[in-house]
């Protein structure tokens, strides 16, 4: 008598992979991900603890608006007198790029420290003697350290200097703000300089024209003691008379540019003026450990992963799976029925 033998397909395998059979290859290899973790943080520590602390020394400054260019009435006027007589204006981009100037930075630098310590600005911040410094990697030393910053919707500049002394980083920041304002006052009477001498020669032929139009016009008055209104000489002395208005009035705006060179050459007005100074005593910037452990744990555990990744940790369940249970399509072979009820199973 045939042997009754039941055939059943095995359960599909699901896609979806449980909690538990991606976390088991971190448990499995539970040394490595110690080890990997440990070392991120070592590192980490190693960045947070072992550079000295570092200040920072910022300063807010507003840059000092042009009186001549205010008090100017505006539009087609503004534009004309700014052309003529503004030149170099005291703006908040036009400071913030003075300040970081190679002739001023390399001023800056070359500069010696009023305290006890002694040496050039380069040398204590570098921390090397003047012998061992290189001329071309101080700019590059002092632009590393030194910032100047613009807001665009207040116009306030803001220079900061980081380094780990902070005496030093006070005394750059000072000394950039110093440096940039006698600058500014140098090349604005350098300028007007310049324009006192063309405007000299502007008021001497103004002054002669005015005198031309003067002579023509007592030899017109001398010449013609009485005349009809509207004959010529009625014309011809309304035309003596438009000279002489027009040469005066070229010979007093030429006076009066004059004037205001040679008071621009001789104003002392600062580019900018200090909203907020260095504080009296500077603090150590932060060093956000809690983050950069944070970050350091997180990295440990991409790392880890691709670590287990590479030596297809992921991929044993499935092989386990595999070799414990047939795959789709198999046929499983169970004990007879007859047999399964004689022994009660």
């Amino acid at each position: 008598m045939p042997r009754d033998v039941t055939t059943t397909a095995a359960p599909p395998v699901d896609a979806e992979l449980p909690l538990g059979v991606l976390v088991r290859p971190y448990r499995r290899r539970w040394r490595l991900v110690l080890t990997t973790v440990a070392i991120a943080w070592l590192g980490a520590l190693a960045a947070v603890l072992i550079p000295a602390r570092r200040y920072t020394a910022s300063v807010v400054l507003a840059a000092v608006p042009n009186a001549r260019t205010s008090a100017l009435s505006g539009g087609l006027s503004a534009i004309l007198g700014s052309a003529q007589l503004g030149g170099v204006q005291s703006t908040p981009y036009f400071i913030a790029k003075l300040m970081l100037l190679r002739s001023v930075i390399m001023e800056v630098a070359s500069e010696r420290m009023p305290d006890t310590r002694g040496g050039t600005v380069i040398e204590r911040m570098l921390d090397e003697r003047a012998s061992a410094i290189r001329p071309t990697s101080v700019e590059p030393a002092m632009r590393d350290k030194v910032s100047a910053e613009v807001d665009k919707q207040t116009g306030l500049i803001t220079v900061k200097t980081t380094l780990p002394d902070s005496a030093v980083a006070r005394y750059i920041t000072r000394r950039l703000v110093e440096t940039a304002s006698e600058t500014f006052v140098r090349v604005s009477r350098a300028q007007a300089t310049s324009q006192r001498a063309a405007q000299a020669e502007r008021v001497d032929s103004a002054q002669r024209q005015l005198r031309r139009a003067e002579e023509r016009s007592r030899s017109f008055i001398s010449a013609n003691r009485a005349y009809t209104p509207f004959s010529e000489a009625a014309v011809s002395r309304r035309e003596v008379e438009r000279e002489v208005t027009n040469a005066q009035a070229v010979y007093s705006q030429a006076r009066t540019d004059y004037e205001t060179a040679v008071a621009r050459e001789l104003e002392e007005t600062p580019a900018v003026v200090v909203v907020d100074s260095i504080p009296a005593r500077l603090l150590p910037d932060p060093r956000h450990a809690p983050l950069k452990l944070v970050l350091a744990t997180a990295l440990a555990f991409c790392i880890a992963t691709l670590i287990l990744w590479l030596q297809r940790e992921f991929h044993e369940p499935r092989r386990a799976m595999t070799a414990t249970e047939p795959g789709d399509g198999a046929l499983r072979v169970e004990r007879p029925l007859s047999d399964r009820v004689a022994s009660g199973g």
